[in-house]
């Protein structure tokens, strides 16, 4: 994908949309290149979805970081979706989706939406997978597309934000933390837990 002659004859084609999954095994910069790389041959305005390791929006080393730069300088950050953590079960590998507007700079003081999008109903069986064992996902996709759409901040969700190549790009960095979710069975077991650590650590 990264030949030449093969990008000359996709460009022809005009794509308005490209959907990515990079080999994560070439590392967080080369997940990023492919992303670079993809969005060459696209139209302007055309929207590149790219799904990655975690590390791609938050390993701030001058490596990521200047391809991140390159990126913003020719295309814009709409989005990026923090997925859940067993998405690629049983592997054990996080990922967030980045989503791109093709040959459009991102504009300066822009705020790029960022959705904390772990909970997707999906539930861990033994020999079957990830499987909607609750039928939730119906109700939390319809929520998490809507919120999406409209660029909505909400609590635990979602959240805008203006970020640099320098800045993580992950909503855990910015959003504003539920409380009202917060019950006093999980204040207990999160005491039950702390004392547990403290006394296998011999204090």
């Amino acid at each position: 994908c990264f030949s030449s002659s093969l990008k000359v004859s996709v460009a022809k084609e005009n794509p308005t949309k490209v959907f990515l999954n990079p080999p994560y095994d070439v590392g967080v910069v080369g997940q990023l290149e492919f992303i670079e790389n993809a969005m060459e041959v696209m139209v302007a305005n055309g929207i590149c979805v790219a799904i990655c390791q975690m590390s791609t929006c938050t390993d701030t080393k001058k490596g990521p970081s200047d391809v991140r730069r390159r990126l913003l300088e020719r295309h814009t950050l709409e989005a990026v979706l923090s997925m859940p953590d067993d998405l690629f079960y049983p592997v054990g590998v996080i990922t967030s989706i980045l989503v791109f507007k093709a040959f459009t700079p991102h504009p300066k003081g822009k705020k790029s939406f960022f959705g904390y999008f772990k909970d997707d109903g999906f539930l861990k069986v033994k020999h079957q997978g990830r499987i909607d064992q609750k039928d939730k996902w119906d109700e939390i996709r319809q929520e998490w597309l809507s919120v999406y759409q409209n660029k909505e901040s909400i609590a635990g969700l979602s959240v805008t934000q203006e970020v640099t190549a320098d800045d993580e790009w992950c909503a855990e960095a910015y959003m504003e933390t539920d409380y009202s979710a917060l019950s006093e069975e999980d204040f207990i077991n999160t005491i039950k837990d702390y004392v547990a650590f403290q006394f296998l650590q011999g204090k």
